[in-house]
Formats: C-alpha cells, sequence, structure tokens
C-alpha cells in the first residue's frame, strides 16, 4: 500500500517540479529558493497556488486582448478622429489650448517647458530680458488622456516615437462620434484663443526641414522708429497699401494680370533695410517670411515659395551675396547661377549652386504664389543681374542712403526723447480724495515738465546734427553711438567729434 501511494504520487510530484521550473526560469526567476523558504518558514506551499496565478494570467492576457480589440472597432466605426501634423501651426494652436486647460493639471504624464510651439519659439514671445522669471507650461505628454468639452467626452492623444534615424511626436483628438463637429469647433475655438494671443505682433517665419517654422513672434515696430527719407517711406507704404487693397486684388483679377508686388531696398549696409522690412510687416499686420538662398537647394525653394500663405512678405536679404554680376564672366540666359555664400566663401569652392532660372521662376512663374510681397535688399545693386530686377519681378526700387540732418535729428530725438512708457505706472492706486489731489497736481507737473524736456532735446537734436556731416553716416553707426551716451544727450554731443574721428581711422 505505501508503495501503490507513492507511485500515485510521483505524477503530482513531476508536475509540481515541472511548474516550478516553468516559474523559475521563464516567469520568475528564483521562484523555487523562493517557494521552499515560504513552506519552511510559514508551512505555505506556493506550489498549489501556481495553476491559479497561470489561469489568472491567461484570464489577465485574454481579456486585454479584448479590450484591445474593441476598443479598435469602437474607433474604427464609432468615433471621428483629427491629427495634428508636429510643426504645423495648427499643433501650436491646440497645444497653447491644452495648457490653459484644467484637465492638465492632474495628467499624471506632463511636459514642462518654458515653451508652447513646436518651433521652440513660444507664440507671443518676445524679448522680455533676463530680469523677468521664466514661466513653465505643462501640457499631456506620451499617453491618452479624456476631455470633456461642450458635453461631449474627447480623447487626446500625444505619443513620441523614437525612430532610428529620426523622432516624432503624434498628436490626434478623437471623440465618440461618427460626425467631426464636436472637433472642428474646439480647433475653431483653439484657433480663435490663438489669434487673440497674437494680435497685434509680428511672426517672423523660417525655413526649416523644408517647411515654414515660427521663429519668434515679437510685438510690431512702429514704422516711424525706422529713420529714413520721409517723402521715400511715405511713398513706400502708400504703393503697398494700395496693392493690398481688395479692391486693387479684383482689379488684377479682372484684367489677368498676376497679383503680386515686387520690391528692391539697396543702399550701405546699415541703413535699416531689414528693419524697414520688418516694420512694414507689423504695420499692414502680415507675417514675414526670411528666405537665406545659400542654405536651400532648387526643389526645396520651389517648395517653400509653394507653401507660401497668400498674404504675406517674402524677404530675400543680401540678394548681392548669392546673386554675383561679375566682369568677365560669359553667360547665356540658361547659364546663369546663383552661388550661394558669403563674399569670402565665394572665392572657394561652392557645393551649393541654385539656378538663376530657378529662382526667377519661383518669383514670377506660372506657379508662383500670389498674394505675397516680395522684398529683397542688397547693399551693393551694380552686383545685381539685370533679369532678376527687371519690371515685373521689382516692380519699385527704393534707395536707403547714408544719414542727412533731418535723420540725425530723428535717431537723436528717438534716443532721448521722453516716452510715457518709459516710468513704469504706480503699483497702487490711492482712493483718499486728498492724495488723489496731490496726484493729480504731481501728474500736471510732471506734463509741464515733460513739455519743457520735449524742447530741450528737440534743440540739442539740431545742435547734434549741425555737428555731423551729411551723408557720411550710416542710421546704425550713429544709432550705436547714441545708445552709449542714452541717459546724457550733453555727453553724446560733447564725444561726437571724436567718435567720428574713430570712425574714420577704422575705415582707411
Amino acid at each position: 500500500m505505501a508503495e501503490s501511494s507513492t507511485n500515485g504520487s510521483l505524477p503530482m510530484q513531476l508536475i509540481s517540479d515541472a511548474q516550478a521550473s516553468i516559474l523559475d526560469f521563464v516567469l520568475f526567476p528564483g521562484f523555487t529558493r523562493i517557494s521552499a523558504a515560504f513552506e519552511e518558514h510559514l508551512t505555505v506551499d506556493l506550489n498549489f497556488y501556481v495553476p491559479l496565478l497561470c489561469i489568472f494570467g491567461l484570464l489577465v492576457f485574454i481579456c486585454r486582448h479584448i479590450y484591445e480589440c474593441l476598443l479598435g472597432l469602437l474607433e474604427t466605426y464609432f468615433t471621428s478622429t483629427v491629427h495634428l501634423r508636429y510643426r504645423d501651426e495648427a499643433y501650436d494652436m491646440f497645444i497653447m489650448w491644452t495648457a490653459s486647460q484644467s484637465f492638465t493639471q492632474h495628467a499624471r504624464s506632463s511636459l514642462a517647458t518654458t515653451e508652447l510651439s513646436s518651433t521652440s519659439a513660444r507664440p507671443g514671445r518676445s524679448n522680455d530680458g533676463d530680469t523677468k522669471q521664466k514661466t513653465i507650461y505643462y501640457t499631456p505628454w506620451n499617453g491618452r488622456f479624456f476631455i470633456w468639452y461642450n458635453g461631449y467626452l474627447l480623447v487626446f492623444r500625444r505619443e513620441y516615437r523614437a525612430g532610428e534615424f529620426n523622432s516624432r511626436e503624434e498628436v490626434s483628438v478623437s471623440c465618440f462620434s461618427r460626425s467631426p463637429r464636436i472637433l472642428k469647433e474646439l480647433l475653431n475655438e483653439c484657433c480663435m484663443e490663438y489669434s487673440k494671443f497674437v494680435h497685434d505682433k509680428t511672426s517672423l517665419y523660417e525655413h526649416r526641414d523644408g517647411t515654414w517654422v515660427r521663429s519668434i513672434v515679437s510685438d510690431v515696430r512702429s514704422i516711424s522708429t525706422v529713420i529714413l527719407n520721409e517723402s521715400k517711406k511715405r511713398e513706400l507704404l502708400k504703393d503697398i497699401e494700395d496693392f493690398l487693397d481688395e479692391k486693387t486684388r479684383r482689379w488684377y483679377s479682372n484684367r489677368g494680370v498676376p497679383y503680386r508686388r515686387g520690391y528692391l531696398l539697396y543702399g550701405p549696409p546699415g541703413t535699416g533695410k531689414s528693419s524697414l522690412s520688418l516694420s512694414i510687416a507689423g504695420h499692414f499686420g502680415l507675417n514675414i517670411y526670411i528666405l537665406s538662398l545659400s542654405t536651400v537647394t532648387e526643389d526645396r525653394l520651389r517648395d517653400l515659395f509653394a507653401k507660401l500663405p497668400s498674404r504675406c512678405i517674402i524677404l530675400l536679404e543680401d540678394i548681392d551675396a548669392v546673386s554675383p554680376k561679375r566682369p568677365g564672366d560669359t553667360e547665356t540666359k540658361d547659364s546663369h547661377q546663383i552661388v550661394a555664400g558669403s563674399p569670402s566663401q565665394r572665392n572657394k569652392s561652392v557645393s551649393v549652386m541654385v539656378s538663376l532660372s530657378a529662382l526667377l521662376n519661383v518669383i514670377d512663374g506660372v506657379g508662383s504664389r500670389e498674394g505675397r510681397v516680395l522684398i529683397m535688399t542688397t547693399n551693393h545693386i551694380t552686383r545685381l543681374d539685370d533679369a532678376l530686377i527687371r519690371p515685373g519681378r521689382v516692380d519699385r526700387k527704393f534707395e536707403l542712403g547714408l544719414t542727412d540732418k533731418k535723420m540725425t535729428a530723428g535717431l537723436f530725438c528717438i534716443v532721448f526723447m521722453p516716452m510715457e512708457d518709459d516710468v513704469p505706472p504706480p503699483e497702487k492706486a490711492r482712493s483718499d480724495v486728498l492724495v488723489r489731489l496731490v496726484e493729480d497736481r504731481k501728474v500736471d507737473e510732471a506734463a509741464r515738465s515733460q513739455g519743457e524736456e520735449v524742447k530741450r532735446v528737440e534743440r540739442l537734436a539740431e545742435e547734434f546734427a549741425g555737428r555731423v556731416p551729411e551723408l557720411k553716416f550710416s542710421p546704425a553707426e550713429l544709432l550705436s553711438f547714441l545708445l552709449e551716451y542714452r541717459q546724457s544727450p550733453e555727453e553724446a554731443i560733447d564725444n561726437v567729434e571724436k567718435w567720428m574721428t574713430r570712425i574714420r581711422e577704422e575705415r582707411e
């Protein structure tokens, strides 16, 4: 009987040993030792629970598989989804909206950044200076998040996928409905909030990875702060204003004339060509797209021009540096080449070559974008190829020269003229009547004092302009000098002779 009992328990022992072996070597290394310790000290045989654990694990696996299948069917046939491309402006709009929502504060997985934009430049960002503490923004990251919006449950997915050669971020938002109406309402709200945020600001775009990306959003620079000949400034602004008018667009369309406008700003370095272009964009509420031809190929050049919006400013800076017209060159109509790089680089072997015909084609070819304002700047107009600046491609040319007396006085006033925003407002307002009367009297006295200061600065500006010869210095040079003495206009007048002597010696 004992032998029979022993033989009967042998298969069970083998099964138990096999189960323990599987757990020990596959699922749970060290299970045999742990089981022995439990049995020795707690008189608990863990081998008894092994089948239950296996069944439980199998059930969990099956339930999870069923859940994923049901969720996939639900998402495929009973939900609507909108996907947002990384580096697209719609992505910035949505991420900025999520950062202001309450569910973001409770997300278990968040991304903490000082910027909200996909282009590493936060919308609305300007030069705040180093004295202000940066704000940290939290947005949901790498997971699935649920949002209640206007009574609808939305699913927001944001996943980071690291590839072998590049990484990408995938963002989508879904709703449990076969109609995407609520998703479009959400994105429209994001767009409106975003538009309010960047209102009265100028967006500057640069090309990166074959597309346009927002590099910075700055406050609008007043056109009055750009010092140049006033008559030329008014003429340029009036021409652009007429072009952007809706009546002008219809006039061009009715007559089959391509609705494009090109300008060439030329003059010595430091005369304000780039500053004027940025101020023009802010003055007319347009975004400005800056293109460097030294960093693009012909195919990418065509793609970038094709992606321009219908109303914008496209700025080609220092066009003479990439389109030299060298004496002695024998060129044909089909053999023009634009040599990329700086003047020093053009003396070496250059690997990047863009044909002039490719540039001309994107400017006014059949597939050229209409409605845009093209501004080209150059320091040396004589180096430009005639085909590049002929009428139809460059409609107006404006020379920005060195400073005359009126421009010099204007620069002086910009630096030293008192302005309301120079002094911050008081932190707290007192409601006491007597205190308010005293404060009003101080305001009146400050206004009279400011009026006297304005007259003094205007008088000093005339004296300063009389000491600086005309057409010898650029606005950038004079502004740099005046900023050194921005706290004392008298010191600027006293030291201008020494400064001019030093500049002349450096030029020689």
